[in-house]
């Protein structure tokens, strides 16, 4: 890895860095450069007695949660199974027990990294303590992460977890009663929710439904009578609530999870941190879908909060605690003629959701706005600048959302 690195740095190759190749923001390949892939390197060792996970970078989701569910524990990575856990961690990390444990970055004991200048670096909160503060949130932006190092949190029991679908014509109660739960819910209840387009040979005929995922990591029992005030909202369209092991909450089908899209699709992402719903969102959400492309996908709300807000802000790269909502709209297609054309629809279709937001989730997009980016970093952006100074001046790593060296700014 540290030879691959110094190649591509010594002849001022474009850099991709590849871990699981999820990587919804498309930065993990690259035209006219070169690609370091690090999908083959999935070592995972479990220390139950410690609750410590290793885990190499080309780990994904699936094998992660495999593994520690096998002896009862659980650290949050990611919401969708074949995620690689690196550049998930690296750019902060939400997971589906995020409220209760912290972001994935929260989590992280150590990491072994491979700077731009092809040096191996052990970093933790006492070895090289000015990158354990940057990696966690900072992204891809200092190096390669080949092997890190979590804390385990016991979760040896079924959670209460699935989706719900309703028509929908009763989007605006189902958001209401949605955001109504969420910002009262406690740490074990994570929600998300929204508006999301069904194909052919879905579970419901092909169209628009309103949508809400919970997954409740404390008793079952206790999670029914948490969520039972949706019951006003009548009986759903589908229904996967139910006690069921984290696994499978994770793993789609039978679970919360979406399945995986399949390979080759055009997709495009817009995303911002909430830090309140004013009434009016709601109504740009409907207006926003019932005025949307064939191909749009939808809206979805992720709930924050919790364990996250309870961070300061300076303690670690990843600056936007007190959002307490995550807001995503996204588009998905097969003729790639119309990719530009399509990105720019949904850049259009932002602009409408954009002054509700500060700042975004940076494993979601490219960095195409430096205002946006210094946004969601906010007073932690200096001191990354600087860092990224000291450890890729000269830029070796920016498919990503790139923090520039001040040399480059």
């Amino acid at each position: 890895m540290a030879k691959a690195v110094s190649f591509a740095h010594a002849h001022g190759l474009l850099t991709a860095v590849k871990g699981g190749g999820h990587s919804i923001s498309g930065q993990s390949t690259c035209d006219g450069g070169m690609m370091i892939d690090v999908g083959q390197m999935k070592d995972i060792q479990i220390d139950k007695a410690a609750r410590i996970a290793r885990a190499q970078g080309g780990v994904l989701l699936a094998d992660f949660d495999s593994k520690s569910q096998a002896v009862g524990l659980v650290t949050p990575l990611g919401t969708a199974a074949d995620t690689g856990i690196a550049g998930l961690t690296l750019g902060g990390g939400q997971g589906r027990t995020q409220r209760k444990f912290g972001l994935s970055c929260d989590n992280v004991r150590s990491y072994e990294l491979v700077t731009a200048a092809g040096k191996v670096l052990h970093v933790s909160a006492h070895e090289n303590p000015d990158l354990f503060w940057a990696l966690r949130g900072g992204g891809g932006n200092f190096g390669i992460v080949t092997n890190f190092e979590y804390q385990l949190h016991p979760l040896d029991h079924p959670v209460l977890a699935g989706n719900r679908l309703y028509p929908y014509d009763q989007a605006r109660n189902v958001l209401d009663a949605f955001f109504e739960l969420g910002s009262k819910a406690p740490d074990e209840l994570s929600m998300s929710g929204g508006i999301t387009v069904i194909h052919p040979n879905g579970p419901v005929p092909p169209g628009k439904y309103a949508a809400i995922e919970v997954i409740y990591s404390g008793n079952p029992a206790d999670g029914e009578k948490l969520i039972a005030p949706l019951a006003k909202l009548g009986k759903p369209l589908v229904d996967s609530v139910a006690a069921k092991p984290y696994v499978l909450a994770q793993l789609g089908a039978t679970g919360a999870a979406p399945p995986a899209m399949p390979a080759g699709l055009g997709f495009y992402v817009k995303s911002g941190f909430l830090n309140s719903v004013p009434g009016s969102l709601v109504t740009e959400i409907i207006h926003a879908c019932d005025n949307a492309p064939e191909w749009f996908q939808g809206i979805g709300i992720g709930s924050l909060g919790g364990a996250i807000a309870r961070v300061k802000p300076d303690a670690t790269a990843y600056w936007n605690r007190v959002a307490q909502w995550d807001l995503l709209l996204f588009g998905v297609w097969a003729d790639h003629t119309q990719d530009q054309r399509n990105a720019q629809t949904l850049r259009d279709l932002w602009k409408t959701f954009e002054p509700f937001t500060k700042g975004y989730y940076v494993n979601t997009e490219p960095s195409e706005s430096d205002q946006r980016l210094r946004a969601t970093y906010g007073d932690n952006y200096p001191r990354l600048a600087q860092l990224k100074d000291k450890y890729d001046k000269d830029n070796l790593f920016r498919l990503n959302a790139n923090i520039q060296p001040r040399g480059k700014a």
